[in-house]
């Protein structure tokens, strides 16, 4: 039987970030998620602020991923993204700190323009707190990925 995995690259502006292959990605796109599996039609997306999901035999790793493009083909999602932080890149203590603080300004009267921009920047915290909290859970990297410099 063929392996029905699908490879997945993240590309940043600092170059390739992460490499594995996987039973199914799940990305925020602008218009809702999308999941992709192998075999997957081609097409490109632009990415949402949001979690993205990658399933691999019934785990599920996640990373922040902060807007983008991807680009889907038969066996291979190609995304690139300004901001993809892994749970151990994200300052669980700041992120909760910078909620509240989002939070607090909520309650205060404030224009609109300011409340568009709050919402943007709670959206980002809430996702690094969640996939913050999803460290302990799996390991997210194999030695060979441990030793790639990015």
């Amino acid at each position: 039987m063929a392996d029905k995995k699908i490879t997945l690259n993240i590309t940043t502006p600092r170059g390739l970030k992460f490499v594995e292959k996987a039973d199914m990605v799940v990305m925020r796109c602008i218009d809702g998620d999308l999941g992709v599996l192998y075999g997957h039609a081609p097409l490109s997306a632009i990415l949402g602020d949001g979690i993205l999901r990658i399933i691999n035999n019934g785990n599920v790793k996640k990373l922040a991923l902060f807007g983008g493009v991807a680009e889907i083909g038969k066996n291979i999602v190609n995304i690139f993204s300004t901001i993809a932080q892994r749970p151990e890149e994200i300052d669980l203590e700041r992120a909760e700190a910078d909620r509240q603080e989002l939070e607090a300004l909520f309650q205060e009267k404030i224009e609109e323009r300011q409340i568009q921009s709050s919402l943007i920047l709670l959206r980002r915290t809430l996702v690094r707190i969640e996939v913050s909290m999803d460290l302990e859970e799996i390991e997210y990297f194999e030695e060979e990925s441990e030793k790639r410099e990015f």
